[in-house]
C-alpha cells in the first residue's frame, strides 16, 4: 500500500500536540480565601473579690477551616457599675454585682460571665479608745470593713465587750459605761477582728445634801444627826471614793472627821460640833473641783440663867372625816415645821398682816430655807434660835424634844403647811410662855385652825397657782370651804428642865 503525504497539515498537528502536552490534567481548582467564621473568649468567667481587681479575658478568632484569624475584637460590658473593660479586654471590678462580657468581630460575638463579690479582708475600729465619765454616758464606734485592694464593703461587724460590768456594747457599735474600770471593745466579723479600749472613770458632777441640815444644838455639843452628802456623775449616778471636806466657818465649831471618802452609794457624812457661841452656824462641805454645798444649824445657849426647855408635840388630826369636804386630797400631809423662839421686838406673821416673802415660801411651797432666813437675821438681836422639825402626814403626830426659851426670848412662832393646798397653813405667832405673873408655864396646849396666807387664789386643794395681786391679810379659813369648823391639830407644850419659876 503506497503511503498517501499531507504535507500541509504537518506544522498544524505540532503545534496541537505541543499544547496538549503543556496541559496539567490532574491538579486540584484553588480553596477559597479564608474569612472569619467563629470567636470564642476565653477564659468563660471569671469572679473578682475586690473593687479595682482585674482579670484579662483573649478573644480567639477562627476561619471556616478553624485556623486563626487575624483581626481584633471589641470588647463591652452589660453593667459597667459592675465592671469595666479596656480595649485589650482587661476587666476591672467597680462594684458588687454581675455582668456579662462581650468580644464583637464583624459579625460575630462571644461572652463570658463576670462575678463581682468583695471578701472582708481587713477591718478597723474608730475611734481607738474612748473615756466616759458617768455611768449611762456612751460613746459610738464605727467599724469600716475593707476588701484586699482596700475598698470598703458593705458588711456588718459584731460587737463584743471584754467586761460587761464595765461597759456594755451595743449592736450599733454604742459602748454605754455600766461600772468604773476599763475594758476592750471588739469589732468582728468571720475571722477578722479589731479593738478599742473603752474607759470608764466617773467624774463628779454634783454635791448634794442629802440629810442633817438645819438642825438646832447646843453651842459646844455635837449635832444629833451626822451631816450626809452624796456626790453623783453628770448622769445622777453616785460616785464612790471621793475626798468630801467639811469646813465649819470661824468659830463654829468643828468636823470629825475633817475629810471623809464616799462610799459606794456616793455619801460622806461627819458629826459637827457646834462652837461657842449662840446663833446661826454655818459649814461648808467641797470637793477638790472646787464643788460646795453649805449646812446651817442653830447653836442655842447652854441653858442660861431663867431659861426653860420645852418638848412640844404637834398632832395633826386634818383628814377627810374631820373635814369632809369633796376633793379632800389623797395623801394629807403638813410640811416640815418651822418657826423662832425671840422677843417682843419682832413679830414674822400675825393675823391681819401681809405674809413675808418667807412666810409666803412656806405657805405656798412648805419652803424653809427663806423664812429661816428672816429669823436668822434677827439672831442675836431680837431672836435667839430657829426651831425646825420634820414634815409629817396627817392625822399624825411629831415632837420637837428641845426648845429653850429665856425671859429676854420667851415667844415662840412655829408654822406649816397643809399640802397640798393654795396657801393654807396652821400655826402660832409670838405665843408666850410665861404666864401673867412672870413664871414659865409648865404645860400648854393650843388648838390650830386652818389660816390662809393670801398670797394665792385658789380655792381647791389642788388648784393651780393663781397668785394673789395685791395680797391679802392673813387670816382664819376656819368653817370655810374646804374647811369644816374643826381643827387641824394641836400643839402642846411641856416643860421638860425640872424647874419651877422664872
Amino acid at each position: 500500500m503506497k503511503n498517501i503525504a499531507f504535507p500541509h497539515l504537518r506544522l498544524p498537528i505540532a503545534a496541537l500536540l505541543l499544547a496538549l502536552a503543556a496541559c496539567d490534567f490532574g491538579s486540584e481548582p484553588d480553596p477559597d480565601p479564608p474569612r472569619p467564621a467563629a470567636i470564642t473568649i476565653s477564659p468563660e468567667s471569671a469572679t473578682l473579690s475586690a473593687l479595682g481587681e482585674t482579670a484579662t479575658f483573649t478573644a480567639r478568632i477562627t476561619d471556616q477551616h478553624g485556623a486563626d484569624f487575624s483581626g481584633t475584637a471589641t470588647w463591652s460590658t452589660t453593667d459597667a457599675t459592675v465592671f469595666a473593660v479596656s480595649s485589650q479586654g482587661v476587666v476591672t471590678a467597680n462594684g458588687n454585682g454581675s455582668g456579662t462580657l462581650t468580644a464583637t468581630f464583624q459579625s460575630l460575638s462571644a461572652t463570658a460571665s463576670v462575678v463581682v463579690e468583695q471578701v472582708p479582708a481587713a477591718i478597723g475600729v474608730s475611734p481607738e479608745s474612748a473615756t466616759l465619765s458617768s455611768l449611762g454616758e456612751s460613746a459610738t464606734f464605727t467599724a469600716t470593713i475593707t476588701d484586699a485592694n482596700g475598698a470598703e464593703v458593705s458588711s456588718a461587724a459584731t460587737w463584743s465587750s471584754s467586761d460587761p460590768a464595765v461597759f456594755t456594747a451595743g449592736a450599733d457599735g454604742v459602748a454605754t459605761a455600766v461600772g468604773n474600770g476599763s475594758g476592750t471593745l471588739t469589732a468582728s466579723l468571720d475571722a477578722l477582728a479589731a479593738t478599742a479600749s473603752v474607759l470608764v472613770e466617773q467624774t463628779p458632777a454634783a454635791l448634794t445634801t442629802i440629810s442633817g441640815d438645819a438642825q438646832e444644838g447646843l453651842t459646844g455639843d455635837p449635832l444629833a444627826e451626822p451631816l450626809v452628802v452624796r456626790v453623783d456623775d453628770a448622769g445622777g449616778s453616785p460616785v464612790e471614793g471621793v475626798a468630801v471636806t467639811f469646813t465649819p466657818a470661824e468659830a463654829h465649831g468643828s468636823a470629825d472627821p475633817a475629810t471623809a471618802e464616799t462610799d459606794t452609794e456616793g455619801l460622806a457624812q461627819t458629826t459637827w460640833t457646834l462652837g461657842a457661841d449662840a446663833g446661826s452656824h454655818t459649814l461648808t462641805t467641797s470637793l477638790d473641783d472646787g464643788t460646795s454645798t453649805q449646812f446651817t444649824a442653830s447653836a442655842q445657849p447652854r441653858d442660861p440663867a431663867g431659861s426653860a426647855v420645852y418638848e412640844v408635840v404637834f398632832e395633826a388630826m386634818w383628814s377627810d372625816s374631820t373635814h369632809p369636804n369633796s376633793g379632800f386630797p389623797g395623801v394629807p400631809h403638813f410640811s416640815p415645821l418651822i418657826g423662832a423662839v425671840h422677843s417682843d421686838q419682832v413679830t414674822f406673821w400675825e393675823l391681819g398682816d401681809t405674809a413675808s416673802p418667807g412666810m409666803e415660801d412656806m405657805a405656798e411651797k412648805g419652803g424653809m430655807m427663806v423664812l429661816a432666813a428672816e429669823i436668822t437675821a434677827e439672831i442675836p438681836d431680837n431672836a435667839l434660835a430657829v426651831v425646825t422639825a420634820d414634815g409629817l402626814r396627817s392625822p399624825g403626830s411629831r415632837t420637837i424634844e428641845r426648845v429653850v426659851v429665856h425671859p429676854d426670848y420667851p415667844l415662840v412662832t412655829l408654822v406649816t403647811m397643809l399640802g397640798p393646798s393654795p396657801d393654807w397653813f396652821a400655826g402660832i405667832a409670838s405665843q408666850s410662855l410665861l404666864d401673867d405673873a412672870g413664871e414659865w408655864i409648865a404645860e400648854l396646849r393650843i388648838v390650830l385652825y386652818p389660816l390662809d396666807a393670801g398670797t394665792d387664789s385658789g380655792t381647791e386643794y389642788t388648784s393651780a397657782n393663781e397668785d394673789t395681786s395685791p395680797k391679802q391679810p392673813i387670816r382664819s379659813a376656819k368653817g370655810e370651804y374646804p374647811f369644816s369648823e374643826e381643827p387641824v391639830g394641836t400643839f402642846v407644850f411641856t416643860r421638860i428642865d425640872g424647874s419651877g419659876g422664872s
